[in-house]
């Protein structure tokens, strides 16, 4: 085979493959708009149509962030728990209040919490006059998980850090990568003032100082099978779309900060796979004493897409990956 041949075979081989990613990437962009219902009591209450949950201001903790105190580095690898409580739904049927959700009037009250671990690595470390900015790469394994619960009655309370793992599991997903990860320590370098940790004015014991400090994160995740919920979710809560077998991927935003404002910081937390409890130990500075790093977390909201018959779609794409298989094989064959 002459070089034209070869260059023919290489393009059309590309040509397939760039038609491949543009129709499974227009399907991925539609799904991301398609609402699906969700019944937040799992069958007594209404059902509203959304497109996401948004979840009040929680905590988390960087397990081990800073050991001994040490300064923060890239290759650095940590274990981070998070925890909070629904509050409000986003959609085009998304209600002003959900009757019952935290003891709102209308309804028999109840919750619904979201409880996650993450295992991360700092991908680079910044100082500038703003102060010192770190970048964080998601570690996928069996360590991380995202879970969501319903439960009768009001039980989480962020101060103790307790009741967040209550009720029973609705939805499970398995985090795959960050869309973004970032914290800059304000304070580092003398930009700003090492202020009380605790500020809301509610006493829970912790006394400590801390570094002023903002970031976010985004994760997207997939649903996760468990339990007897083989689709990853209880289909009771989240309800897709007549002919949509599947809720497929999920994608996870938070604002982080500390000292702590709005809420108080927790003095547990639970990793949702083992159940195992963790006190925080963030020494006389938290972020600098360490070993572990607590956070603030706000903004966040969790959204889903649905994406028409998702089998066909993972056939179409494993259909298109054996059209390449056997062009190429012919051609070599040819050659």
């Amino acid at each position: 085979m002459d070089n034209r041949g070869r260059f023919a075979i290489k393009s059309s081989l590309l040509a397939l493959a760039v038609a491949a990613a543009g129709l499974l990437g227009s399907v991925q962009s539609a799904s991301a708009q398609t609402p699906f219902d969700f019944n937040p009591s799992g069958g007594a209450g209404a059902t509203y149509n959304i497109t996401g949950l948004g979840f009040g201001p929680g905590n988390a903790l960087a397990v081990n962030s800073l050991p001994t105190g040490a300064p923060l580095k890239v290759g650095d690898t940590f274990q981070v728990y998070f925890q909070t409580h629904l509050t409000s739904l986003s959609g085009p049927n998304a209600p002003a209040f959900v009757p019952g959700l935290n003891g709102t009037p209308g309804a028999a009250a109840f919750q619904i919490t979201e409880v996650a671990t993450l295992n991360e690595t700092v991908a680079s470390v910044t100082n500038t006059a703003a102060g010192q900015t770190a970048t964080f790469t998601l570690n996928p394994g069996a360590i991380d998980r995202i879970s969501i619960y319903q439960s009768p009655g009001v039980t989480f309370n962020d101060a103790a850090g307790t009741g967040f793992t209550a009720g029973t599991e609705i939805a499970r997903l398995s985090p795959i990568s960050f869309t973004g990860s970032n914290f800059t320590n304000q304070s580092a370098g003398g930009g700003a003032a090492i202020v009380p940790f605790n500020q809301t004015g509610a006493g829970n014991g912790q006394n400590a100082q801390s570094i002023t400090g903002a970031g976010g994160t985004g994760v997207f995740a997939t649903t996760q099978a468990f339990g007897t919920n083989p689709l990853g979710y209880n289909v009771a809560f989240f309800q897709p779309p007549t002919g949509t077998p599947q809720l497929v991927s999920s994608l996870f935003n938070s604002n982080l900060a500390t000292p702590f404002s709005a809420l108080s910081p927790s003095l547990l937390f639970t990793n949702p796979i083992t159940g195992v409890t963790i006190a925080p130990t963030i020494g006389a500075t938290n972020g600098i004493t360490g070993p572990d790093v607590q956070f603030q977390v706000s903004g966040i909201t969790q959204t889903f897409a649905v994406v028409p018959e998702p089998a066909s779609v993972t056939l179409m794409g494993l259909g298109v990956v054996g059209a390449l298989f056997v062009v190429g094989r012919k051609r070599a064959q040819v050659a």
